[in-house]
């Protein structure tokens, strides 16, 4: 059976250059998918004239209908799946955009999204597969929090369920403006980035005992990168950093997403530039 690589939200910035690289390393076809039909076309168009040959299909992770679709698709296409890259996030630039409506956002595409593609598409991955949650190191850190949220992410003992019942409280205080009483992040973005990371712990630590052998799941950190998604915060953590660009980013995320069959590490990690990094876990 033909190998395939899926890719979300990849229409534009360090997706589409995942998709570039993939392309160009992969031996197998490689999915871009978008929300938006037309930007994702315009996506394929663009790396097509590069000489690639990338596909295309619609996904809205924040759907769970439109993954639904997409799943019978890939079974019927492929019968599984080999790599599987969740970059498909929120971002909201400069923009003035009410917490509450942050939280919404956050909750639906960067945790659902993120926890609908692993649960939906977690009983295709093949054999030495690869599940790669993007997240971000600065975001990510479970020391950033205060003691409470810090004891109730004990990631050894939670279910998806429990992590789910945390970003729910969130949301719901982030309506009072309460959501960063007890020590939890300010931003819903840190808030999700730092579930994400607990998620694909959880994830790898369910998987132990599975009857398919060497399939690896880790978070990776792009680092800070001149797109879209960094422009929210150029004037703060990353006003003095050097932005790298997406290609650069990439690669670090292709790396991941590409360990040789049989190795068996990293697996639950954060990564980032190929090298793991603490996140207090």
């Amino acid at each position: 059976m033909r190998k395939v690589a899926v890719v979300t939200g990849a229409n534009r910035g360090i997706g589409l250059a995942i998709v570039r690289q993939l392309c160009k390393q992969f031996s197998g076809d490689v999915y871009l998918t978008s929300r938006m039909s037309d930007n994702g076309k315009k996506a394929i168009e663009r790396l097509k004239q590069e000489g690639l040959n990338p596909i295309f299909h619609e996904l809205d992770v924040s759907q769970p209908d439109s993954i639904r679709m997409f799943e019978e698709f890939i079974i019927e296409r492929y019968g599984g799946i080999d790599i599987l890259i969740n970059n498909a996030g929120v971002s909201f630039g400069k923009d003035k955009v009410p917490v509450f409506r942050q939280a919404q956002l956050c909750y639906e595409v960067d945790f659902m999204g993120t926890l609908n593609m692993c649960k939906i598409f977690l009983p295709l991955i093949r054999p030495h597969g690869r599940i790669v949650n993007l997240t971000n190191s600065y975001i990510g850190k479970k020391s950033a929090l205060g003691e409470h949220a810090q004891n109730k992410l004990d990631v050894s003992t939670m279910s998806l369920s429990d992590l789910w019942l945390v970003m729910d409280f969130y949301i719901k205080a982030s309506k009072t403006g309460t959501h960063a009483n007890g020590g939890w992040p300010e931003s819903p973005k840190q808030m999700t980035k730092t579930l994400i990371v607990a998620m694909t712990k959880i994830l790898s630590r369910d998987l132990k005992g599975d009857p398919r052998k060497n399939i690896l799941i880790n978070a990776c950190c792009p680092g800070w990168t001149d797109t879209d998604g960094s422009v929210e915060f150029r004037d703060g953590v990353c006003k003095d950093t050097v932005l790298q660009s997406a290609d650069q980013a990439a690669s670090g995320v292709v790396w991941v997403a590409s360990i040789r069959p049989g190795q068996s590490s990293p697996n639950g990690e954060v990564v980032q530039k190929k090298e793991i990094i603490s996140c207090d876990f």
